[in-house]
């Protein structure tokens, strides 16, 4: 019974890490309208992490999940909020300095942060396995990007510093999630308080900035930024959330690899860009890297009877 119910839970956690993995990589089919269409960085994210709790917060009314918290995970979550902040603001400034490519690949750098965190401060031990996944992830990242770092300018170094750190905080939240006491949180509630404390902390923000809050010009962007809140960020962080609680920080940092997966295939599908043998190589890169992982994780048939040993 033990073992059936440990790989219904690993398995839960696989999926839901792909799940969230791939609906994060749709945050360019809704953000790029929204950004040419004036709208700039803070604002953008605010009305992506409100309209996101306010999504979350239909779930849990529909569920009859209490908005209670304790003083202990108030200031857990806001740490969490501050990191994902952090995130966001920071890959989003990138795609100012450099192609939006190549700040895909280096903020991917996200996996081994987080197998260096892992291994430093709770002494995980990295497998060659996990090892041969992450060099496979990235291999393939950099393929569907094709990032060029040739004739690099001071601008280029920026944005290169900006997706490092996207990188390093996004990360820091992945570790967090399992390790701070919020682990047994209800996901839904979670996911809540970091859209809107981490939303209230972006309003603090654009207090120091010369454009301040700006306003929603047409129905066509509020319409956007409504899936902007529900799909690349609703249930990508649930569903991340979930993912962290039952496979952890490293496996879920590595199945991450269908972010830019998802961004290649809308990229080409509705954006028309190019699609040659280098995507291809970096595709079949990405798809191998996550069957190393999952094929050997899961056990999609769990034994009927335990053998005695």
């Amino acid at each position: 019974m033990e073992s059936r119910v440990q790989c219904k839970s690993r398995t839960k956690g696989f999926v839901n890490a792909m799940i969230s993995s791939c609906s994060f990589g749709l945050i360019p089919l809704f953000s790029v309208p929204v950004m040419e269409a004036g709208m700039h960085t803070p604002s953008l994210l605010i009305y992506r992490f409100l309209f996101g709790a306010v999504f979350i917060l239909m779930g849990m009314a529909y569920m009859k999940i209490s908005l209670k918290i304790t003083f202990g995970h108030f200031w857990r979550i806001l740490i969490l909020a501050l990191s994902n902040d952090v995130t966001a603001l920071t890959m989003v400034y990138g795609y100012n300095f450099m192609p939006s490519g190549a700040a895909c690949t280096i903020q991917f750098s996200y996996p081994i942060f987080t197998c260096v965190l892992m291994m430093i401060f709770f002494h995980e031990k990295l497998t060659a396995r996990t090892a041969i996944a992450i060099v496979l992830a990235v291999l393939g990242v950099a393929a569907l990007s094709g990032v060029d770092m040739a004739g690099c300018d001071s601008r280029l170094w920026i944005g290169v510093g900006l997706e490092l750190l996207a990188g390093l905080s996004y990360a820091v939240y992945l570790v967090l999630v399992p390790v701070l006491n919020v682990s047994k949180m209800d996901s839904l509630k979670l996911t809540f308080y970091v859209f809107l404390l981490g939303g209230v902390l972006l309003v603090l923000f654009t207090l120091f900035t010369p454009t301040g809050i700006q306003p929603i010009g047409t129905w066509k962007i509020g319409f956007t930024l409504l899936l902007l809140g529900l799909v690349p960020t609703a249930v990508s962080n649930f569903t991340l959330i979930v993912g962290l609680k039952n496979i952890g920080s490293t496996l879920t940092s590595i199945l991450g690899a269908l972010e830019p997966l998802t961004a290649m295939a809308v990229g080409v599908l509705v954006f028309a860009e190019p699609f040659d043998v280098i995507t291809l190589l970096g595709l079949i890169c990405i798809v191998v890297a996550v069957l190393v992982l999952v094929v050997k994780n899961v056990k999609w048939m769990p034994p009927y009877k335990k053998q005695a040993r």
